[in-house]
């Protein structure tokens, strides 16, 4: 089998970039990544011409390394990071397709049937009030979810947002917004207690000393994590966050790599690590991530923001013995279900794992009557 033509395709809104590799017995991977895909897409195509025209797919190892070997000149992150991320995804599908299994089999098997995700922005279409807070978070427990995770607490005390005094160029957030944060979680709580699993955004927002005053405000409060209180890349300020605030930290949406995760460990700066398939390397480098962590008796829960992503760790997910609730961002799929061949819905807050060949889904036929670029071989 070998690699004879490859194509990108990029969503109506633009954010989105597949990739879709052909080859000489009719078989079509499919991969994607997401998010400023404008610069990744040359990548994408510079990536096909020079390592992947006319390569076996199935050695999908040795592609990945001469990709990363590339890609290291430039730090491994970004558009070369996502450029292989979307490629890596392709040559799974394939890989599987090829055995005429679904990929989960050829990962290793499952570890179980299903896959428990978290509402991912639940409070993101209500109101900031009480009642509404409160409504949104019995809906939710009534239909079965049991962990979700919102920015809304916080989000509106982001420095960048213009709400201090020492402008946006800050990390500060004071007393009095650090309590109404913590009223609003309370609110949820009253409201169904500890039904419902809540991890808080913080989008990397705040200082070490803002991050650790929201973690003691909340810490009675029992969440389930709080993500990215401050940018990921020094661990040794991460791990002082973790300390100081006396609640579980998850990280890695930012961090890129097995090379970005290896510090993080090893300094015990995170309890759980949400890589993004379609960022740090691809499904490969996930895979090692969560074996590394596996070693560190940490899980992970991936951050998962694309519909072929979500099918890739969902079959991940299922293997994978060390994990926590995927990312799913629930409010997202009536729109991006029509890129896709066949809907992804959770129900009562699990994902069934596909059994069709490969990743389980193709692009809608919608999305393949878009304009394709064709990469050209030099």
């Amino acid at each position: 089998m070998l690699v004879t033509r490859v194509e990108t395709v990029r969503s109506p809104c633009r954010s989105f970039c597949w990739i879709l590799v052909h080859t000489d017995t009719g078989l079509v991977g499919i991969g994607e990544t997401y998010g400023r895909a404008d610069a990744a897409e040359p990548v994408i195509h510079e990536f096909a011409r020079n390592r992947l025209l006319g390569q076996d797919p199935r050695d999908i190892e040795k592609i990945w390394w001469t990709m990363y070997h590339r890609a290291s000149f430039h730090g491994l992150m970004g558009a070369e990071l996502r450029a292989m991320s979307g490629i890596d995804l392709a040559l799974w599908d394939l890989f599987a397709k090829s055995l005429e299994q679904p990929l989960y089999r050829v990962l290793g098997g499952r570890t179980r049937d299903q896959v428990p995700v978290y509402f991912s922005g639940i409070y993101d279409a209500v109101e900031t009030t009480k009642q509404a807070f409160q409504d949104r978070s019995k809906e939710c427990v009534d239909k079965g979810w049991k962990a979700c995770k919102t920015a809304r607490f916080f989000g509106d005390f982001y420095p960048d947002r213009g709400q201090t005094e020492f402008g946006r160029a800050t990390g500060y957030i004071s007393a009095t917004d650090v309590d109404e944060g913590r009223r609003r979680f309370e609110w949820v709580r009253e409201a169904v207690g500890d039904q419902l699993e809540v991890g808080l955004d913080l989008h990397a927002a705040f200082d070490v000393p803002s991050a650790i005053r929201i973690g003691e405000a909340v810490r009675d409060l029992n969440p389930y994590f709080i993500e990215e209180p401050i940018q990921p890349h020094n661990f040794a300020a991460l791990k002082e966050v973790r300390e100081g605030a006396g609640v579980p930290i998850a990280a890695g949406e930012r961090i890129f790599s097995r090379w970005g995760f290896k510090e993080i460990l090893e300094l015990n700066a995170a309890d759980i690590l949400n890589p993004d398939l379609a960022w740090t390397g691809g499904l490969s480098e996930v895979k090692k991530i969560a074996a590394y962590a596996e070693t560190h008796y940490l899980p992970v829960a991936p951050h998962n923001y694309g519909p072929l992503t979500c099918m890739a760790l969902t079959h991940l997910m299922a293997v994978l013995p060390n994990t926590r609730h995927l990312e799913f961002t629930d409010d997202h799929y009536p729109k991006w279900n029509h890129y896709i061949d066949e809907p992804i819905a959770a129900v009562e807050g699990m994902l069934d794992v596909p059994e069709r060949p490969g990743l389980g889904r193709e692009l809608s036929s919608a999305m393949l009557a878009l304009e394709r670029l064709e990469v050209e071989a030099e």
